[in-house]
């Protein structure tokens, strides 16, 4: 498991870049703390926050991307608002990220297909219920053994995907938090530092 940052850290550049590593590491290892963040943004008036599964984590394009049901409140909700944040806390390293970008789906397209192709069908129960996330429903509607169409999920699978422009950094120490911020401009992270 990669732990890039120490207390001797103080390059900005460095900083930026380790984080993205880390991401993409975290996305491919289930065991990484970053692999199940916490995936927010505003619907209904409040704030709403999931944990979800980071899919993948890419430095070059920026984007970072999880999995959904098409139906999910915050796939009808990024329709009025496209502005999501992730959190991501890794308690052996003490560091905190919070990401923050524009998001859009992928569902029925090239990118969907190969996700459902390489694994997400795995999930068929998710998608292949006649209900939607967070619908009003009865115990007996529940039940996982209850017979599904095997013809059905991909329709409602859908890629979230994030291109995050912003990110806050934060190092917990007892000798003294360290934290900074990020923002893409003029094609690369412009960093500085900030009181924790």
């Amino acid at each position: 498991m990669l732990h890039p940052v120490t207390p001797e850290i103080s390059n900005l550049e460095q900083i930026a870049s380790d984080q993205w590593l880390s991401l993409a590491t975290a996305a491919h290892d289930r065991h990484h703390a970053w692999h199940t963040p916490t995936l927010a943004n505003v619907g209904e008036g409040i704030a709403q926050l999931r944990t979800v599964v980071l899919r993948s984590a890419d430095p070059d394009t920026r984007i970072l991307s999880c999995h959904t049901d098409s139906r999910s409140p915050k796939v009808i909700q990024l329709g009025k608002d496209s502005r999501f944040s992730w959190h991501f806390y890794d308690s052996d390293t003490k560091v905190q990220l919070r990401a923050y970008g524009t998001a859009w789906t992928h569902q029925g397209d090239v990118l969907a297909s190969q996700r459902w192709q390489d694994g997400a069908w795995r999930s068929v129960q998710c998608y292949r219920t006649p209900l939607a996330p967070g619908e009003s429903c009865t115990e007996t509607d529940l039940d996982i053994n209850a017979p599904v169409d095997p013809a059905t999920g991909e329709e409602h699978f859908v890629v979230l995907a994030c291109e995050i422009d912003l990110f806050d950094w934060l190092f917990l120490r007892a000798e003294g938090h360290r934290r900074a911020r990020f923002l893409w401009e003029a094609g690369r992270w412009q960093g500085e530092w900030i009181a924790p």
